[in-house]
């Protein structure tokens, strides 16, 4: 028989010969019925094998663009999008097969709880995906209209934390051992993914530098400031990540990652920092602030301080300055002076007629 379940695996796999040689594999598949669809398609890839590009699956090409991306800094982010896609699409379907209702549908229904920035990033990242496959030489079919599925975002000036009645209060919340990671995230103005992914042997203190690696998987050489170094110094070396947190309960042992014993530090990730997070905002009463603000927070900072869009566009590394420009709202006073000092000041005095009176 040409398809069958491996014991102890809950995919099926095909098993077929064509003129002599043995195909062979997994069909990704847990259902027979859709085993049976790709069994179909790999008897067709080799009884015709040089017929145009080869055809490629939603998980494949996810699999495909897994590979290219999975050692950026945001690949942690990326990764859920990409199953949600696969799941919502299906895991078997080929590629031309996804037709533009299909993809209105699936964004459509993750715009749940989700604000249309966020949406549109994982239609961006649906996009790449598509893109790699095409460009990898896979048959994608007609590539689907993304600027049709992209939402509108109202633009606004970023969100700052308040130096006057918010920082302090968040900062006096927030628990210990995550303290000093938020604080170098406002210090540095780095993204999330770079402070968590800073490791010991990327920090050179005599030169009071660190390297990271930024948006794109660049690595960059990142200036200290006088305080980041202090903080840096600061921190208990338990490993070889810089920031690490103390477990709150243990865990159990995952595909992912070890078991966790409480009372044991363990480098800091996105999840273990996300609550505290969130308790020290709702203790302190801080509304409509994200982690990622405090990023936003150090680039309306230098911007005020400086008044150079350059100097922050540097700071935060932007790869364009019109990334930089959401930042240019506290430029509004220079425009202010600007203008009232171009008011001309000898404006003649109005004439007074003088009525002469009668004798």
């Amino acid at each position: 028989m040409s398809l069958y379940q491996p014991k102890g695996s809950p995919y099926w796999h095909y098993d077929f010969q064509y003129k002599g040689r043995r195909f062979y594999g997994s069909t990704g598949c847990t259902k027979k019925t859709t085993a049976k669809e790709v069994e179909k398609r790999e008897r067709e890839k080799a009884a015709l094998p040089t017929k145009g590009k080869p055809p490629i699956t939603v998980d494949e090409a996810a699999g495909l663009y897994q590979e290219k991306v999975e050692m950026l800094p945001s690949w942690p982010t990326m990764r859920p999008m990409l199953a949600a896609l696969v799941k919502s699409l299906g895991k078997a379907k080929l590629l031309p097969e996804v037709t533009q209702r299909d993809l209105q549908i699936h964004f459509a229904k993750r715009r749940a709880g989700r604000a249309n920035a966020s949406v549109n990033r994982e239609i961006e990242n649906a996009r790449a995906m598509w893109r790699h496959a095409a460009s990898s030489k896979f048959e994608v079919g007609d590539m689907p209209t993304w600027k049709d599925l992209m939402l509108k975002v109202n633009r606004k000036p970023p969100r700052e934390l308040d130096m006057q009645t918010e920082e302090d209060a968040l900062f006096a919340k927030l628990r210990e051992d995550v303290r000093d990671a938020v604080h170098f995230l406002l210090l540095s103005g780095w993204r999330r993914g770079e402070v968590l992914g800073l490791r010991w042997s990327d920090v050179k203190f005599p030169n009071r530098t660190a390297l990271t690696k930024i948006k794109g998987g660049d690595i960059v050489i990142r200036p200290l400031t006088t305080q980041m170094v202090e903080l840096l110094a600061r921190q208990p070396q338990a490993g070889p990540f810089v920031f690490t947190y103390v477990c709150q309960r243990p865990a159990p042992a995952r595909k992912d990652r070890p078991g966790r014993q409480k009372g044991q530090r363990y480098p800091l990730t996105p999840t273990a920092l996300r609550r505290p997070f969130a308790d020290a905002k709702e203790e302190a009463g801080i509304e409509a602030f994200r982690l990622h603000d405090l990023r936003h927070t150090r680039g309306t900072r230098i911007v005020r301080a400086t008044g150079s869009l350059a100097a922050a566009k540097e700071a935060l590394k932007h790869r364009n300055l019109k990334t930089t420009l959401r930042y240019a709202h506290v430029l509004d006073e220079d425009v202010r002076n600007a203008l009232e000092a171009s008011e001309s000041r000898n404006s003649p005095e109005p004439i007074v007629q003088e009525v002469k009176k009668s004798a």
